[in-house]
């Protein structure tokens, strides 16, 4: 028998009862659906919810910072300078901008940060080793590094006894130009010719000169070879009496030519 039902006009009209059932069931799984999409809308937004009440707990907060790598640098400088602090949120701590920051300590060549999730943050760098002093404007003696950085100013025990001659340093931090032939003798020297060095200057064409203790100047000429030319004046060094010299000369490395001062 058909079923006699009203359209939404209100007039009525007779429905075979298999498209009636049909037109139940269809509805009653678009409700289903509706119900489900409701269930699962509500458990994400509940593990969102979750999610960020967990963050704010203390269960993931920055407990402990530890700084590894800093001699020359105290750990309470890293740590003010990287703006990190415990308590903070681990999911907000910027490990990129904090070690950016800590690398603009004039003493840290390279700084990198890492959180784990059991609330200690590391801290890890590598200092800067000075091989060279240059005066500053006012006369203080500023240690230099062998990429020409200036990085405080030089202490008893710093071991660092070689002068850039004729050269001014800025402040910390900044760097100190057309030195690079210089700088790189200075990190070649060996413990015992430091002792000997009273300095390095390099004259405007970029060739080098070292003055020697108690006397004596070091011919190396252009900024080139200077690993050989270090090793000969080493070699020199070792093996001629070193009273009464004028010059070493080893623009050629493979022939020095020691000159003494007449008597």
């Amino acid at each position: 028998m058909a079923t006699r039902l009203r359209d939404r006009s209100g007039a009525s009209s007779d429905i075979d009862p298999r498209i009636a059932a049909r037109r139940d069931a269809v509805e009653t799984e678009k409700r289903r659906r509706r119900g489900r999409w409701w269930l699962i809308a509500a458990i994400v937004a509940a593990v969102l919810v979750g999610a960020w009440f967990i963050t704010r707990t203390p269960l993931l907060d920055v407990d402990r910072i530890e700084v590894r790598g800093a001699v020359l640098t105290t750990s309470d400088e890293i740590i003010a300078i990287s703006g990190l602090r415990p308590g903070e949120a681990l999911l907000e701590v910027d490990t990129s901008a904090a070690a950016s920051r800590i690398r603009e300590l004039p003493y840290i060549e390279s700084a990198s940060v890492v959180r784990k999730w059991d609330g200690l943050v590391t801290i890890t760098v590598s200092e800067r080793v000075p091989v060279a002093i240059a005066a500053s404007a006012d006369g203080v003696a500023m240690l230099i590094d062998g990429s020409g950085r200036v990085i405080g100013v030089q202490t008893a025990g710093d071991g660092v006894e070689t002068v850039l001659i004729g050269v001014e340093a800025g402040a910390p931090g900044t760097l100190v130009e057309g030195v690079s032939g210089a700088l790189e003798v200075a990190s070649l020297l060996t413990p015992g010719m430091r002792t000997r060095v009273a300095g390095i200057a390099t004259a405007p064409d970029g060739s080098l000169n070292l003055a020697l203790k108690p006397q004596g100047i070091v011919i190396m000429g252009p900024p080139t070879d200077l690993p050989a030319k270090v090793d000969s004046l080493r070699t020199v060094m070792g093996q001629v009496d070193q009273r009464d010299l004028a010059t070493i000369n080893v623009v050629n490395p493979s022939t020095p030519v020691v000159v003494r001062t007449p008597k």
